[in-house]
């Protein structure tokens, strides 16, 4: 099998404007791993980590090993925890099919598989976030996003209607068919099975296996687990297990949430700045900052200098830069805190804020 690709993806990168209760989407063109995508695709929130004060000086408190004003903070832990879920989507029209096929092999797969990550908090607004999708940069060697390997059971030749059995694994072999075949009637726990590939026939079978309703090992990575009752001696489960192929490049994306008000993409996501898996791109109609004078970050900066302007893609309203709307909060260079720092606390500046079409100037 060829390697997966990715058909189409959401948040596009670049994108603004994104909902901080967003579900990515991620489709590819085949049936891939659950497990390897879970140790492969990473959310990241790059402003979130310990280590992003100036000069990449950790923000912590420098007695207590702790920052009671920016680690507890809400999504301040740099790699974001998500939950993951695999859907099939109509490959021409991109819905979710429901219910889930069943598929025994992948000459059986008409639909592409998604991965829906969605972040277990609320994202923090009004920050860049990073997606990592890991391939196999080393040609074999680095793990990978991987293609499935473990497919459904074939049933249509099973007897027994109150048994049942579910593979699961990651497959470490060549091309092959698993036959399960009960050798004891009975529920779980009396009832026997064996097991072979069909390459080397039943010959080779491993035999007196007790049936069970937790997952046991076969070989290669393969699992199995029974539920039901009344397994029916002779009936055969069979599934196919495939060589996998890993996805081949690695790939990063960068989004940025929105100001909180918006949690979840409208109804009307194909004509909002939010826009859709095929509607966003990068030249979405949202505002955004074009320059800032001192840059982002920036370090060892003048005490006589004491004015900042920031440049945006589109004319300000004058009348919605206020105090209430612009915050300019001083914090100590080193990134620690302590009582001799006016209570510990950062502190809020005093400014004058000056618009000029698409540029806010503001001086302390």
């Amino acid at each position: 099998m060829s390697a997966p690709t990715i058909t189409s993806i959401y948040p596009t990168d670049s994108s603004t404007g994104i909902p901080v209760s967003p579900t990515i989407k991620i489709t590819f063109d085949q049936d891939i791993d659950f497990a390897s995508c879970k140790g492969n695709v990473v959310l990241y929130g790059r402003d979130y980590d310990i280590t992003s004060g100036p000069e990449s000086a950790v923000w912590i408190n420098e007695g207590q090993s702790t920052n009671p004003y920016f680690l507890q903070s809400p999504g301040f832990q740099g790699t974001v925890p998500c939950n993951y879920e695999i859907v099939y989507v109509d490959s021409t029209t991109g819905a979710e099919v429901d219910p889930q096929p069943d598929v025994y092999d992948e000459t059986t797969v008409t639909d592409y598989h998604q991965l829906k990550i969605t972040p277990k908090e609320l994202l923090a607004p009004n920050v860049v976030y990073t997606l990592y999708i890991i391939g196999d940069a080393e040609a074999g060697t680095s793990d990978a996003i991987q293609s499935r390997t473990v497919y459904d059971v074939d049933e249509s030749a099973i007897t027994s209607t109150t048994g049942s059995l579910t593979a699961y694994g990651g497959y470490s072999g060549t091309d092959d068919v698993v036959n399960v075949e009960i050798t004891t009637s009975g529920d779980i726990g009396v009832a026997k099975y064996r097991w072979w590939y069909t390459s080397e026939g039943v010959a080779g079978a491993r035999t007196g296996k007790l049936c069970s309703s937790r997952y046991r090992r076969l070989e290669d990575g393969v699992q199995v687990k029974f539920s039901g009752s009344s397994f029916a001696s002779g009936d055969v489960y069979t599934f196919a297990v495939r060589a996998a192929t890993k996805f081949a490049n690695s790939y990063s994306l960068s989004f940025t949430a929105g100001t909180g008000s918006i949690e979840e993409v409208p109804e009307t996501a194909s004509t909002s700045i939010i826009g859709s898996s095929t509607a966003l791109t990068s030249e979405a109609t949202a505002m955004t900052v074009l320059d800032m004078d001192p840059d982002d970050g920036s370090t060892n900066q003048s005490l006589s200098d004491r004015r900042v302007t920031i440049t945006f893609s589109n004319d300000l309203d004058p009348t919605t830069i206020t105090d209430s709307t612009i915050t300019v909060t001083a914090y100590p260079v080193s990134g620690n805190f302590d009582t001799n720092y006016s209570g510990g606390e950062p502190q809020e500046l005093v400014k004058k804020l000056t618009v000029v079409d698409d540029q806010l100037i503001i001086d302390l």
